[in-house]
This record gives C-alpha cells, structure tokens and sequence, in this order.
C-alpha cells in the first residue's frame, strides 16, 4: 500500500486498499460471530488482567494474551481508520478517494487522518513484530505457526471452530456492498 501510493499508482493503491478494507472488516465483524477464540469478548482482558499480565502474575492460556488481545483490537482499529480515511481522502492535486465528493470539506482533513495514522499503523505493525518474535525466538512459543495455522499444536480448544464458509460469506457481502457503494458514489466534477 505504502509503496503504491509513493509511486503514484493510485489504481493499484485503492484495489490494495479496498482489499484491506474488506478483510479488516471481516476479521471485526468475526469478532462477534467467529470461532470462540476469535470473538473479542473472549480475548480482550480487564485492565487489571493486562496488569497482573505484565507483572508476571497471569497464568496463561489459549489465545491472546491479555496484552496481546488489546494490541490485535488496535491494529484492527487503525487499519480501519486507515481504510476509512482513505475512500475519503482528496489531496486537492492528484488523488480522490472514491468517496471524497461525500467527504466535502472534511477530504483533506481525512487526507491528514490518512497520513497520521499510516505513522500510528507502522509503529503498531513494528510492535507487533517485535512481539511476535519476542514470544517465537525467547520463549518458545510456536506463535508463528499458531498464527498461520489457526489453532495450537495440540489442537485443544474450549469450542469447536466456526465454519470458515460464514467468514467467506462475510467476505463477500462486505465486498459488494463497498463495490456497490463506490460505484453509487458521485464523481467529483472535471475541471479540464
């Protein structure tokens, strides 16, 4: 996305950024209709969770832990706001999201939003990483695979999983109704 949008490719930028759009709006609505480990009320600890957490005092258990949760919902929220932010967003030169006749004279502080937060998402994403590889390379904890997979080596869960069918299904009732969205969405007027 970043690479599209500095190289001026902004068809490729925007399909790249309704994909984004799309997923991340998926994986939220997921969260309250997914398998158990995915919802976020059964990830997303008490503050004084994420407290005894860092202090040592958490015991541990399947899925995120209590930090780890509230990192996942804050990359998901910025992602969001990024997308968003985006369909929006005029730069008054070269660029108009899909949706910045309806943004009206709030595009180009949806332009700022855009650039504030891509700063916000790349510390996150760095976080993240570092995470990740903190928990793989220190402690040992097949994270990566848990990741990629699904599910931990053992295979045991408090709850069957959820049909990957509905999570499609999600997918692509989203997908249409951004497509539909965007081609209801008025052209701005041309000037040349």
């Amino acid at each position: 996305m970043w690479w599209t949008g500095e190289q001026g490719w902004f068809d490729w930028h925007s399909r790249i950024g309704y994909s984004l759009l799309v997923v991340t709006l998926t994986r939220i609505l997921w969260g309250f209709v997914g398998s158990h480990h995915a919802r976020f009320a059964n990830f997303l600890a008490s503050p004084v969770t994420v407290v005894s957490y860092l202090r040592g005092a958490w015991l541990g258990g399947l899925g995120h832990n209590p930090l780890g949760g509230w990192a996942s919902l804050g990359l998901l929220l910025s992602l969001l706001v990024q997308g968003i932010s985006g369909l929006f967003t005029s730069d008054d030169m070269s660029f108009e999201g899909p949706l910045a006749f309806w943004g009206g004279d709030a595009a180009s502080t949806l332009a700022e939003i855009h650039d504030i937060n891509w700063l916000v998402l790349q510390s996150l994403i760095g976080l993240h990483l570092l995470a990740i590889a903190y928990h793989q390379g220190f402690r040992k904890e097949p994270l990566i695979q848990k990741m990629w997979h699904g599910h931990a080596a053992d295979g045991q869960s408090e709850a069957a999983p959820e049909s990957q069918w509905r999570a499609l299904l999600i997918f692509a009732v989203l997908t249409a109704l951004l497509l539909g969205v965007i081609a209801e969405a008025p052209q701005p007027p041309a000037y040349y």
